[in-house]
């Protein structure tokens, strides 16, 4: 089976409720940091050129702004 993470409890870790709460707590954090969703929000239509000039040029006024 293929995947683009895993996450693996902790063998010393006895109370299990915990250790669930530990590996969603992980799994969250390296699927926000993977960007699967926004790769799958992109792939949703077609964008134009002027679309990606347009997303360009905001991001960098964010950029700019964040600084």
């Amino acid at each position: 089976m293929s995947y683009n993470f895993q996450v693996k409890a902790s063998p010393k870790e006895k109370d299990y409720k915990v250790e669930n709460e530990k590996m969603i707590r992980k799994f969250t954090r390296k699927w926000k940091k993977s960007g699967i969703l926004k790769d799958l929000k992109d792939k949703s239509y077609p964008r134009t050129r002027g679309m990606k000039t347009r997303l360009k040029k905001y991001l960098g006024k964010k950029r700019s702004k964040k600084k």
